[in-house]
């Protein structure tokens, strides 16, 4: 009976008394993380080698989604095995969120370097911040697009369209698709920089005015309003690729990078190797879940897909990154340090790998062995193209951009 007065006495929480819980909670959490961390260093070059290649094969993965069929009917029409049939979709679908690693790492690693600027220099230099991200992602971008705006009068099935071309311009190539669907055209894969340029725009600005509490606020409207988003265009039936290339969708992987970043603080957690495998492996699985059990990726969806098929691949996006951070800067393989360094040519040039590859090796869909001769073909143009763009394209605007760089980052970044 007392128990009940005193719960009846208590003042029922508000709104914001459960948001300082969950602020002191997530405090809480972060401290225990404490002991086995490294300081943050303000002085030093902020540089993980170990995110090379995991940049490498966040662009493996989109390879992968984009090259090989999504259902089993396609590979029993050319006398694939049952089992084998069955489980290159899997591969596929599975390969469908290396955009989503891409999205946490840059959220992860812009939040990080914003953090350090305004705890080392006093306040965040936005005019910097955007003159780097234009001479990192603009050469690139704009020279592709002019080629793929050529391939038109050259090769009869690409056509872009100048709506479409001005939408992917003006980094809203996304919400081209959202609301006309995709360009037939090479150019189709860079929806998600729109996604990207997007979050560059806004974030700065909205973190230099932020403190440590006002940023996990921010990263919880962030999912908030992915996942209202979600139940708002599943309830209408809407498409599959107009809900996956919404940008306000894509918040859940952009606002775990943000608070992995606020989380850590410039550490990194010592895991044991077993348990980074388990990390990695678990978050393999979640991505297999996503895209194979909750089937995010295909059409109809239903509400209870989508609320739990993309949380399920946000999870899994945090839990590879974190297997992969480590806290000293250990060497990695020179090979995948240097396709890590490229991976953004890589992902811009692989749609047009795989159409010099498609000419090349004519009925690629008529046996296996056509098939990834095919693909293996697309990889090495793709490959070949991507060298060139970081030698020629990339490297004389990056060599800039280190001029307006007050954190130093890793070579390229």
């Amino acid at each position: 009976m007392c128990r009940e007065l005193q719960a009846a006495a208590r003042p029922p929480e508000t709104g914001a008394t459960c948001y300082h819980r969950f602020i002191l909670i997530f405090f809480r959490i972060r401290s225990l993380f404490s002991v086995p961390t490294l300081n943050r260093n303000l002085t030093g070059r902020f540089y993980h080698p170990e995110l090379d290649p995991l940049r490498f094969f966040a662009f493996f993965l989109a390879f992968l989604h984009h090259s090989l069929p999504h259902h089993a009917e396609a590979y029993l029409k050319i006398g694939v095995a049952p089992l084998l049939a069955h489980l290159f979709p899997v591969i596929a679908l599975t390969a469908s969120f290396g955009v989503n690693l891409f999205f946490l790492m840059s959220a992860y690693l812009i939040t990080e370097l914003l953090i350090r600027e305004q705890a080392r220099f006093g306040h965040i230099d936005l005019r910097a911040f955007y003159i780097r991200r234009v001479l990192r992602i603009w050469p690139l971008y704009f020279f592709f697009l002019a080629i793929a705006w050529g391939l038109q009068w050259i090769v009869p099935e690409q056509h872009i369209g100048w709506r479409a071309q001005l939408a992917y311009i003006f980094l809203a190539g996304n919400w081209w698709v959202v609301f006309v669907g995709f360009p037939q055209s090479v150019i189709y894969p860079l929806w998600s920089l729109s996604v990207e340029e997007q979050f560059y725009i806004v974030w700065p600005a909205i973190m230099r005015r932020l403190g440590a509490a006002g940023m996990i606020a921010a990263a919880v409207g962030m999912l908030a309003a992915a996942n209202l988003t979600r139940w708002y265009l599943s309830v209408r039936n809407t498409w599959e690729m107009r809900i996956w290339t919404n940008t306000f969708v894509q918040l859940d992987c952009i606002a775990l990078g943000i608070l992995i970043a606020l989380f850590l603080e410039g550490r990194s957690p010592r895991f044991s190797s077993r348990t980074r495998a388990v990390l990695v492996a678990s978050g393999i699985a979640c991505f297999a879940i996503a895209g194979n059990y909750f089937q995010v990726k295909s059409d109809p969806l239903t509400p209870a897909r989508v609320m739990l098929g993309y949380p399920t691949m946000a999870v899994g996006a945090g839990l590879w990154f974190l297997g992969v951070l480590r806290p000293e800067n250990r060497p990695a393989n020179p090979v995948l340090v240097y396709l890590g360094r490229i991976s953004y040519s890589l992902f811009v040039f692989h749609a047009l790998g795989l159409m010099i590859a498609d000419y090349s090796i004519p009925h690629e869909d008529s046996s296996l062995p056509r098939l990834l001769c095919r693909n293996v073909l697309a990889l090495a143009i793709t490959l070949g193209m991507a060298a060139a763009s970081y030698r020629w394209v990339e490297k004389p605007f990056l060599a800039l951009k280190q001029h307006f760089a007050h954190i130093l980052s890793r070579p390229g970044g």
